[in-house]
């Protein structure tokens, strides 16, 4: 009768690749995330593709690669810190030109709201919030004739969290148009967000935004609602 043949124990080799990330050592850009829209650090990163075995990188497989990512979101970009930096201070100085040229603008024809609301709303978008105050008093006649001016001033103090300040540019706003969506909007933002805040007049504000179909002061009433019922 012929043994059964022992069985040998059985040995699996698990391999396969995996990307290694690694800090890349170079100051962060400060600036706004194209992904999530918000302040944030972008760092500098590098990953490389491993050979691993059991999990375990064993040799690099490719060289090393640069990317940035958002430090909020972690949404990552394919491109090295040091380029997004070059491209922010280009856009910058760019922008700088342009706002000279509103300024100029302005000189000539000081009573001109659009071109006021345009360098405000430009100085804004490079957070120079004191340069957008500035030009609002360099040009009384252009601000007190244009309800937009005045809410955008308004943008500016609550984005500066001068809250007080913005709450009353919303109000001069809306005593020339009661209707302004945007003045009741950010209006219930400020009440919402000061402090002490006032839940009952952020209440009402978003009530009227909504109103004036102003976009998401649907889900800004829901909010102040809650809050204002202690939930």
């Amino acid at each position: 009768m012929a043994l059964p043949r022992k069985r040998r124990p059985g040995f699996i080799l698990l391999f396969g690749s995996r990307n290694i990330i690694s800090d890349e050592n170079t100051p962060p850009v400060q600036t706004t995330c194209p992904r999530c829209g918000q302040p944030a650090q972008i760092v500098g990163r590098t990953y490389r593709t491993w050979f691993t075995i059991f999990f375990l990188p064993v040799f690099p497989m490719s060289g090393s690669r640069r990317f940035s990512q958002c430090s909020l979101c972690h949404a990552q970009f394919p491109v090295p810190v040091e380029d997004l930096r070059r491209g922010l201070a280009n856009n910058e100085q760019q922008q700088n030109q342009q706002a000279i040229t509103l300024y100029n603008s302005l000189r000539a024809s000081p009573a001109n709201s659009i071109t006021l609301n345009q360098l405000m709303l430009m100085y804004a978008s490079m957070n120079e919030y004191a340069q957008a105050i500035s030009a609002a008093n360099d040009f009384p006649e252009a601000l007190a004739a244009s309800e937009q001016c005045m809410s955008t001033l308004g943008r500016v103090y609550l984005a500066n969290e001068q809250r007080p300040q913005a709450i009353e540019w919303f109000d001069k706003a809306l005593a020339r148009n009661s209707s302004l969506g945007e003045a009741h909007y950010y209006k219930a933002v400020a009440h919402l967000t000061n402090t002490p805040p006032d839940y009952g007049a952020a209440v009402a504000s978003a009530r009227q935004a909504r109103n004036a179909n102003f976009a998401n002061a649907d889900a800004l009433l829901r909010e102040a609602e809650t809050k204002d019922r202690g939930e």
